[in-house]
């Protein structure tokens, strides 16, 4: 009965892809697979040049430094990224981040990790969005890598305003000491995966590493869904 409705529905609000709009097949979710494999891949885990790990050198706690996609304006990625960051569609930022993971795990990346903690949004924000995006994205891969999604560690104490139309030093001034931990015993010693959504000019990942860096014996490693090419 329900695939009958199901059909029914499909008559009248097909499934369409968010790129090309054209219809989905029932295997494809969000996006069709033609423009799955179009979207622009940056294979960075693979680069010994890797740009966005340079970033966060100096910090010892570092381990890998990962993004799946490259973020160009008015791209196909941004449109993905806002239909999940500021259109609801959050389903899609778990898929997104369940396919990276596939990935990944496929090359060995990450592994083992203990803890996912998604970079956190001030609570006026979360209130305002619904939601955590990033918290999303670590939803989908840990459904692959099978290790507990918390965002109760890291806290975002600071409401920064957006920074998007800052420069870089702007945008450095305006994640300092904006994230504080809790109970850091709980982390010594754990290898941990900070995800985020896009990367920019890393301010912000910077501003959270810098934090957990002062826990003993912890490894950081970080992964983003976009990154913009920008170094």
């Amino acid at each position: 009965m329900k695939t009958w409705i199901f059909d029914f529905l499909q008559l009248f609000y097909p499934r369409l892809c968010l790129l090309c709009e054209i219809k989905l097949t029932d295997d494809e979710q969000y996006i069709c697979l033609q423009c799955f494999c179009e979207l622009p891949r940056s294979y960075s885990d693979r680069r010994p040049d890797n740009p966005v790990k340079k970033l966060f050198t100096g910090y010892f706690t570092i381990n890998e430094v990962s993004h799946f996609l490259i973020f160009e304006k008015e791209g196909r990625v941004q449109h993905l990224i806002h239909s999940f960051k500021y259109h609801g569609n959050k389903q899609l930022a778990q898929y997104l981040g369940k396919i990276a993971a596939i990935e990944m795990r496929n090359n060995n990346l990450f592994n083992p990790i203990d803890i996912l903690i998604p970079v956190p949004l001030h609570p006026n924000k979360k209130r305002k969005r619904g939601y955590n995006q990033s918290e999303w994205i670590a939803k989908g891969i840990e459904s692959v890598y099978h290790c507990p999604v918390r965002n109760d560690f890291v806290n975002r104490n600071i409401d920064t305003s957006s920074q998007t139309r800052k420069t870089v030093y702007e945008r450095n001034l305006n994640v300092e000491e904006i994230f504080s931990v809790n109970d850091a015993q709980a982390l010594e010693g754990k290898h941990i995966l900070l995800i985020d959504d896009v990367i920019t000019t890393g301010a912000t990942l910077l501003a959270c590493v810098h934090t957990l860096s002062a826990i003993p014996n912890i490894r950081i490693s970080i992964f983003s869904l976009s990154a913009v090419q920008a170094w």
